[in-house]
Order: structure tokens, then C-alpha cells, then sequence
């Protein structure tokens, strides 16, 4: 039995070693991720709207240092990705939902072109290969990372990163690492929290200037002076934004806190008994199997290390991967470029295959319009929009002169249609490290787990509505169970998997 799947993994293997076709029929591989990324893009995320709401507030307001959508007083705030919020704004406000929608796929095409291009400087010219790793890539982020958040443009920038230092070893041309400090400034201010990681995938390239060679491992021993020169001129343009050294030390003061990393889903650990925690663990057996198999080369320091850091953020949450698919599969370019032939274009492009090839897109992208035009529908949903309408039709409340109660996902919505909320996806800015208040955070999680006085906690804030989902403790355990008279059930929505309901204060 081993001998026979031995046999077909040869066999699969040399014939995709072998697999030479025209560069136009290699790139239609590109149309798996792209099909996947925009079955996900068509879903608006639901940081989006606080995202747009927080444009919105700068363009009329400028920056605030104090936290103005929810009902806590004088929370220090920062806006640590108030660039992206403007750009999101813009777009929203004269192309709506569908221009966010079409942002969001430009950025992946963005993605998969700069991923491209540095699998073919490292693979030496190696087409076929450059296109497996990248649609690798590509397939792997669209799964889970391909939102209408910050996050894409991490994507673009990292890989920014990595590709000009890869120009700067191979080409041997300083002019390159000139690009690095216009990707700190966008950073910082595109999404502050990410901007530190800018450094830590530069590191293993600093290490790598040094020469030496260790067991398998090997440094190339590349020019240094300039490297570190810009490593620190990029640290220093970080403090180009609106906050300051707060900006850069976002990072630091946002995560690890235990309650953000249970309530965060995407902070959460990997867990091999769901599909994401096998995508991951699969990924990086995948990657470390390529690194086995090709020891017949020594084992490229900067390389190594970038494996090693983003397996360490992958298995420390699930946001960490992308990280992983970032950083450490192009490099495969680099192992198994031996393995496939240089591209070299001898192919006769005849009439017959230009037209071919043109009905091709064509169905495919009307395969992926259709897909859309079908789904337009549910992209605004979010789940207590019919709520929100019955407070504003029904209700007829001025937004500005209530106190609203919401969980965790559904404050974004309200605070976008004016509310003031208790509590919204942006979970840093309730930790108390953060707004040198209270830790929201905390008392939220004590709330949902049964360790809270729950009367107390309605006496304390006084809320005249309170927007609940049907598994929230605070229904299950406390209103639905008929223990608080204060509080009266008028209003009853639902989406495709939650009911919503909304109390009011009688």
C-alpha cells in the first residue's frame, strides 16, 4: 500500500515538473484563488463599519485623542489605521458597497501580481513554479484573510518589503532598499499595529548580511552598512503620523491580553480538529517537508528564520498564519528552481488559441459577475440592521440621546448609524492599558461567562436599549428567564443563524 501512494506521489510529481505550458494557460491557475477571494470579498466584514465611520470622522472632525462613538467618557484613543478608514470612506461615499467590494479584489490582484514577481526573482526565472507558489498563496489567503480590512494592505506592503530586499541581495543594486522607508511611512499609517512587523521580517535579512555557515544553514554575507542604515532610517519615518511614538507601540499595548485572545476569533490558537487548524498544520508540514527533501542545498539563513518566526506566530493564533503564507512559501522558489526548467517563450500563439483563450476569460469572469449578481444581496448583512431601522422608524429616538447596549460584533453597525454603544469589534481600545480608564474587555467577558452581577452591571450603565443575540448569557440566563422587570422585549430580527432582540427600558 505505502509503495503504490509512494509511486503516485512520483508520478504527480514528475508530471508537474514537466508541465510546461504557454504563460497564458499557466496564469489561468490564478483564477482558483481569484474565484475564492471574491466568494469573500462579496461579504462585507463587519470591522468595515467602523472603519467607514471612523473616515468619516476625521475627514469632518480631524484626529480625536479621545474615544467618540461609544458611551465610556474620556477613553484615550488613537486611530491606528486612520488612513485606510479615510480611503475606505472616500470609496464608500461615491461608489458604495460595490466599490468597497471592487477595492478589496484590486488589492488581491495587487497581492498575487507583487507574489509573482518575487517568486520568479527567487526561483531565477522558473514561470510554472512562480505560478504554483503563488497561487498557493493566493488560495491559502483567500480562504480566511481576504476582507474588506487593513489587513490587505499589510499583505501588499510585506511583500513590498521582501521583494526589494530580495532585489538588493540579487541584483546587487542599492537603489532598491530606497523604496523601504516610503513602505514604513505607508504602514504606519495605513496599520500601526502591524508596522513593528515590517522589523521582524527585516531581521532575518540583517542576520543574513553576516557570513557564516553552520551544519546546513548558510548566510550569504551580503553588503551591511546600508541595510542597517535604512533598517533605523524606517523606524525613525514610523513617527510620521498623527500619535507619535503611540502609533508604533500599538502593537505592544493591543495583544496578549487573555481576554482579546478569547473573544478575538482570529487571536485564537490553530486547533487540529477544525478545517482552518488543518489548513495551517498541513501548511507548515508542507514547508518544512520542501526544506527536507532539498538538502542538497544548504539551507538559506534569512529564509529559515522567516520559517521559524511565522510558525511561531501561526501556531500562536490564527491571524499569525497569514504571516506564514506571507513569508515563508515563496522561498520555495529558491529550493526547487533546480527541479523546473527556465521559461523560455518558444510557444506560437495562432489565432485559433488567441480566440480561445479570450472565450475562456470571458466565462470566467461572467462566471464570477453571475456568482456576484447573485450574492449582492446579503453583502450589507449585518445581522441587527432590521433592529437599528426599528429604533429609527419605529422608536423615533435621536441616536445621539441613548444609551445602547450591543455585544461585540454588532456595535460597529449602530455606532455607523449614530448610536453611542457600550461595546464594538475595535477590542484594544476597551482594554484599560489602552484608555487608561477600565477594562471593557474584561467586565464583557465576566458578563457573557456568568461572572458578573448582572443587575448591577444594568444599574451601572443604565441602559435605555439593549440590542442581545439568542445565545448571549445575558439572554439566556437573565432575560429570557424573566429576572429583570426593568427591561421590556419589543422587537425580534434575525439573519441566517442569529436571532436578535431588542429591550427597552420601561
Amino acid at each position: 500500500m505505502s509503495t503504490k501512494i509512494s509511486t503516485f506521489f512520483t508520478h504527480i510529481l514528475f508530471k508537474l515538473k514537466n508541465y510546461h505550458p504557454a504563460k497564458p494557460l499557466a496564469f489561468l491557475f490564478f483564477f482558483i484563488p481569484i474565484f475564492v477571494a471574491s466568494s469573500r470579498a462579496l461579504f462585507l466584514d463587519n470591522d468595515f463599519w467602523f472603519l467607514v465611520n471612523t473616515g468619516k470622522y476625521i475627514v469632518h472632525h480631524g484626529f480625536p485623542t479621545v474615544e467618540p462613538f461609544t458611551i465610556h467618557q474620556n477613553f484615550s484613543f488613537i486611530i491606528q489605521q486612520w488612513l485606510t478608514d479615510v480611503i475606505y470612506y472616500y470609496i464608500h461615499l461615491y461608489l458604495g458597497g460595490w466599490g468597497i467590494v471592487i477595492f478589496t479584489m484590486v488589492q488581491f490582484l495587487f497581492i498575487l501580481f507583487i507574489c509573482y514577481k518575487l517568486c520568479i526573482l527567487v526561483s531565477e526565472n522558473r514561470v510554472h513554479l512562480s505560478v504554483i507558489l503563488t497561487s498557493i498563496v493566493g488560495f491559502l489567503l483567500s480562504l480566511i484573510f481576504v476582507r474588506s480590512r487593513p489587513q490587505m494592505f499589510d499583505f501588499i506592503l510585506l511583500l513590498s518589503l521582501l521583494y526589494f530586499l530580495e532585489l538588493y541581495i540579487r541584483k546587487k543594486e542599492n537603489k532598491y532598499l530606497y523604496f523601504l522607508p516610503l513602505i514604513s511611512l505607508l504602514m504606519i499609517n495605513l496599520h500601526a499595529s502591524t508596522f513593528l512587523m515590517l522589523f521582524m521580517f527585516m531581521l532575518p535579512y540583517l542576520i543574513g548580511s553576516f557570513k557564516f555557515k553552520f551544519l546546513c544553514f548558510e548566510s550569504e554575507g551580503y553588503p551591511k552598512k546600508l541595510l542597517f542604515f535604512i533598517f533605523s532610517v524606517m523606524f525613525l519615518v514610523g513617527l510620521i503620523n498623527p500619535y507619535g511614538v503611540k502609533a508604533i507601540t500599538y502593537l505592544i499595548t493591543s495583544y496578549g491580553d487573555r481576554y482579546i485572545n478569547v473573544l478575538v476569533g482570529e487571536m485564537v490558537p490553530p486547533h487540529i480538529n477544525n478545517i482552518f487548524g488543518v489548513v495551517v498544520f498541513a501548511s507548515i508540514f508542507f514547508v518544512l517537508l520542501i526544506y527536507i527533501i532539498s538538502r542538497k542545498k544548504n539551507i538559506k539563513i534569512r529564509y529559515f528564520l522567516l520559517f521559524m518566526g511565522t510558525v511561531f506566530l501561526s501556531l500562536s493564533s490564527l491571524k499569525g498564519f497569514s504571516f506564514f503564507i506571507i513569508a515563508s512559501i515563496f522561498s520555495l522558489g529558491d529550493y526547487l528552481n533546480e527541479d523546473f526548467k527556465v521559461y523560455q517563450e518558444h510557444f506560437y500563439y495562432s489565432k485559433n488559441f488567441k480566440i480561445r483563450y479570450t472565450f475562456i476569460l470571458f466565462i470566467l469572469f461572467f462566471f464570477v459577475v453571475v456568482y456576484g449578481y447573485m450574492m449582492k444581496s446579503d453583502f450589507y448583512e449585518t445581522g441587527i440592521s432590521g433592529v437599528i431601522s426599528y429604533l429609527q422608524d419605529v422608536e423615533k429616538i435621536d441616536s445621539n440621546s441613548v444609551k445602547l447596549y450591543t455585544g461585540y460584533d454588532e456595535g460597529a453597525y449602530a455606532e455607523y448609524k449614530g448610536f453611542r454603544v457600550y461595546l464594538d469589534p475595535r477590542a484594544e481600545v476597551f482594554l484599560k492599558k489602552n484608555n487608561h480608564q477600565k477594562d471593557i474587555i474584561k467586565e464583557y467577558y465576566q458578563l457573557e461567562h456568568g461572572m458578573l452581577d448582572i443587575e448591577e452591571f444594568l444599574q451601572t450603565y443604565d441602559f435605555d436599549y439593549l440590542i442581545i443575540d439568542q445565545d448571549s448569557y445575558l439572554y439566556q440566563y437573565y432575560l429570557k428567564m424573566g429576572k429583570n422587570a426593568t427591561y421590556k422585549k419589543i422587537y425580534t430580527d434575525s439573519d441566517k443563524f442569529t436571532k436578535y432582540y431588542l429591550y427597552k427600558k420601561v
